[in-house]
């Protein structure tokens, strides 16, 4: 009986340390990832969420771990190292997000409802009404096209290329961050360029007949025929939308991802 309690008193600690270390990446990565760690969904949820994807994860990437360190500097360092890790992957998704957020921004300004704002659950913050909804119809489309198994495969497959006894690649990863944030942007100005044209032709409009006609009220004439068309506008080019939040998602993940 006291061999057995001694054998456990033992190997408990190491089996905890497994778990422990795959649920600081994983965790990490669920505070940035679109869908699964939205700040509307309860903290218990989420916490309990990865909890569950760390006792999926660990009999596979189990192997990886490294054994219990004997100081407590060494399992510092190969905490923070976990938590920088996730941290990375999970922001490769918030980035593919916030191109929606650019672009409903500019989407608003062009349809005159820049003045309609939400409070935002994707981000946590009083934004326009447009990227709002874009952002909620992107989680949406990111569960029903299954896309974030992607993501959860990246983080399954991050133990392979960001192994947990090494320094993660800090140089890398802030190009990499610089990158993704340039590329959003891009991404966001690409979205919302049909707007943009069509702001452009309505201001020109607009600009010439209050010259021409200096009595009329072009304001209160042409705002509602502008929000009116640009909605329009908005529903036709929704499903291009959508795809190009997929291609600016799949840009970010396939580096992360060691496909065969």
């Amino acid at each position: 009986m006291n061999l057995l309690v001694d054998a456990l008193s033992r190997s408990l600690p190491a089996e905890i340390f497994v778990y422990f270390v795959v649920f600081v990446r994983v965790g990490a990565a669920m505070l940035g990832m679109p869908g699964l760690g939205e700040i509307a969904i309860p903290a218990r949820i989420r916490l309990s969420l990865a909890l569950a994807l760390a006792v999926i994860l660990t009999p596979v990437v189990g192997p990886a771990i490294p054994k219990l360190p004997e100081s407590a500097l060494s399992m510092t360092g190969i905490v923070l190292g976990e938590m920088l890790v996730g941290a990375f992957i999970g922001l490769a998704g918030r980035f593919a997000m916030s191109a929606l957020v650019v672009g409903g921004a500019i989407i608003a300004q062009q349809t005159g409802l820049a003045a309609a704002t939400l409070f935002d659950p994707g981000f946590g913050q009083q934004g326009a009404a447009i990227s709002a909804w874009l952002v909620a119809i992107a989680i949406a489309f990111l569960f029903v096209s299954n896309l974030h198994h992607l993501l959860l495969h990246a983080v399954a497959d991050s133990y392979t290329i960001f192994p947990p006894n090494n320094l993660p690649p800090l140089g890398d990863f802030a190009n990499a961050i610089t990158i993704w944030a340039s590329h959003s942007f891009a991404l966001g100005v690409q979205i919302a360029a049909p707007f943009l044209v069509f702001g452009l032709v309505v201001n020109l409009a607009m600009g010439l007949i209050a010259r021409l006609q200096p009595a009329i009220q072009i304001f209160f004439i042409a705002q509602p025929a502008q929000i009116a068309i640009g909605l329009a506008a908005l529903s036709l080019t929704l499903a291009a939308t959508m795809r190009a939040f997929e291609r600016g998602l799949m840009d970010k993940l396939e580096p992360l991802l060691s496909l065969p």
